[in-house]
């Protein structure tokens, strides 16, 4: 990495340790309070549809939008009135859409599928109506990350998830005494809070008159936009397998894997996503501008350095996984027993810990040559065999096989990745073109 890298890397990574730190805190807050209870794993079931989505959304946006904006665009407002036009209100419009299906489909669900035990259908219908304001609100703040990423600004949306940690951290901690729909209500509030900071620092730069209602998106690309959110798609769904087997697995056991991944996606998401992150916008020029070489050493020197911090945290957490969530999460009601079944998890978990870094970087390389397709193939394979291996594990009751699953999922992916980028694209398209 030159200067100027390093210098925009130490300050998403600083912004991102604090912005999962915060976050990791409100998990303790939510461990202390719910610990691995029945409460709490109906309430991660509900909630896995809509942060399905936003996760979906979170990475699917950039990834469309960045290599098809025209990054070498001198003029403020010709790129931020193509931003607008092209991509901002025909989002905002596809989000209306998506928010009111989710809505009205999930409670014609509950109505049709629940029996109203003590208020629980009508707990469950207030959980949908507050995790579909969550899913509107928040998709919002995914397309403003993708502008400011691809005009290399990236403090702001790694700090801006404060909000919503923070406000769920008061939500839980104050009003606990009416259960979970705190975490909901602190969940949009925060929302709400986060897309201030947007509209305050647009007022400031002088940048909201670029906004003005227009549409004039590219038909044309779209049948590159729904292969990439089929993808990111995809890549969510290793969740959604895991809590799909919410009836096999002894109680509390969702709960154990959701504190388990929170854990092990530390390292990915400050390390290897503030390096995917940065990495992103300067890829996508050097494949606008055909600068192949370029290229080529980037991704060598990020996946050697992915591959062995990844390696380095593996060891950690196999070794002394449940000294570790001893320490961050044994108290109120995740006790002892919780810690042996969380640890289990994350030691399984951090089996591919090194290639889910790695994969991170290859797939920022796929956007950015639009090599979509190729993703979209190894992907399918990987969830593919992620189910396969999370079936026969359960049958054969052994859980832990769950988390196992996915590394090897990754792994899988990882290895085919490289095996078509470096030989199939690189050797034969990219050395081509120099």
């Amino acid at each position: 990495m030159n200067h100027s890298w390093k210098k925009s890397f130490g300050i998403l990574l600083v912004a991102t340790v604090v912005s999962k730190a915060i976050g990791f805190i409100r998990e303790l807050v939510l461990a202390s309070k719910f610990g691995v209870s029945k409460d709490f794993d109906v309430l991660l079931a509900i909630f896995a549809i809509p942060t399905t989505i936003v996760s979906l959304l979170l990475y699917a946006v950039p990834h469309i939008i960045i290599p098809r904006l025209d990054l070498n665009e001198q003029s403020e407002s010709n790129f931020y009135r193509s931003f607008s036009e092209k991509y901002f209100w025909a989002y905002v419009l596809f989000l209306i859409g998506l928010t009111i299906f989710y809505v009205t489909s999930s409670i014609f669900y509950i109505k049709i599928n629940s029996i109203n035990i003590d208020g629980e259908s009508e707990l469950n219908i207030y959980l949908v109506l507050f995790f579909g304001c969550y899913l509107f609100l928040n998709s919002i703040y995914t397309i403003f990350k993708a502008l400011y990423n691809a005009k290399e600004k990236f403090i702001l949306p790694a700090f801006s998830p404060l909000s919503i940690h923070i406000s769920i951290i008061f939500s839980v901690i104050f009003f606990y005494r009416y259960g979970v729909i705190t975490f909901a209500f602190g969940l949009v509030f925060g929302s709400v809070l986060q897309l201030l900071l947007y509209f305050i620092d647009f007022k400031r730069k002088n940048i909201l008159k670029y906004f003005r209602f227009s549409l004039k998106p590219n038909k044309l690309e779209y049948s590159s936009y729904l292969i990439i959110i089929f993808i990111e798609l995809l890549g969510q769904s290793y969740m959604l397998i895991d809590r799909s087997f919410l009836r096999e697995l002894p109680e509390g056991h969702i709960s154990a894997i959701h504190y388990a991944s929170i854990i092990n996606n530390l390292p990915v998401t400050m390390i290897g996503m503030s390096i995917g992150t940065l990495i992103f916008p300067s890829i996508t020029k050097f494949a606008q501008n055909g600068d192949f070489g370029k290229l080529q050493a980037t991704l060598n020197k990020t996946l050697i350095i992915s591959l062995i911090i990844g390696s380095s945290i593996f060891i950690l957490f196999f070794n002394f996984g449940d000294f570790i969530i001893s320490i961050l999460l044994e108290r109120g009601n995740f006790g002892y027993d919780a810690v042996v079944t969380t640890s289990n998890y994350l030691s399984y978990l951090s089996v591919g810990l090194p290639f889910i870094l790695a994969h991170i970087i290859l797939t920022k390389l796929c956007f950015a040559l639009q090599k979509e397709k190729i993703l979209l193939l190894t992907t399918m394979c990987a969830v593919i065999l992620k189910y396969v291996l999370s079936l026969y594990f359960v049958q054969e009751d052994f859980f832990g096989g769950l988390s196992l699953s996915t590394s090897l999922a990754f792994i899988f992916n990882v290895i085919i990745l490289i095996g078509f980028l470096y030989k199939k694209i690189h050797y034969t398209k990219v050395f081509k073109n120099e």
